[in-house]
């Protein structure tokens, strides 16, 4: 986005093709993870997968329709914690989003997420399609 966002509300859906990788970057920062389940020894989309111990990487449970299917992701940002609905089901529940940029060279530090930054959809050059994308700041 051009825009920065602080506290929001985000609706998208997505399809990737097989052995795709892809993500959601909110406030600038790596990332809502996108992905065939497939190729990551099942673990379904939807993880935080920059964050680093205490912080939860995994999604709690794998929702990810078939490959080539539309997905629906709904995601809630508030202060530095992540909310993550994919298909109507709960995979990431309030959990702190860790600053993958702001870390010094000390992988264990975390400093502050930002307030506010832009929502940006990453490409690693699979064949992924979004659409029908909403935001709605809170």
């Amino acid at each position: 986005t051009v825009k920065d966002y602080g506290d929001f509300e985000m609706w998208c859906d997505w399809k990737i093709g097989a052995g795709g990788d892809s993500g959601i970057y909110v406030r600038g920062t790596p990332q809502i993870q996108i992905w065939d389940p497939a190729k990551h020894n099942g673990i379904g989309s939807g993880g935080l997968f920059n964050n680093i111990a205490p912080n939860p990487t995994n999604p709690i449970k794998k929702a990810d329709k078939p490959i080539g299917e539309w997905n629906t992701f709904r995601i809630i940002m508030k202060g530095d914690k992540v909310t993550v609905y994919l298909n109507g089901e709960l995979v990431v529940d309030n959990t702190p989003l860790d600053n993958y940029w702001g870390r010094p060279k000390d992988p264990k530090a975390n400093p502050p997420l930002p307030a506010k930054g832009p929502i940006e959809l990453q490409h690693h050059g699979d064949h992924l399609e979004f659409k029908n994308i909403y935001i709605k700041e809170l």
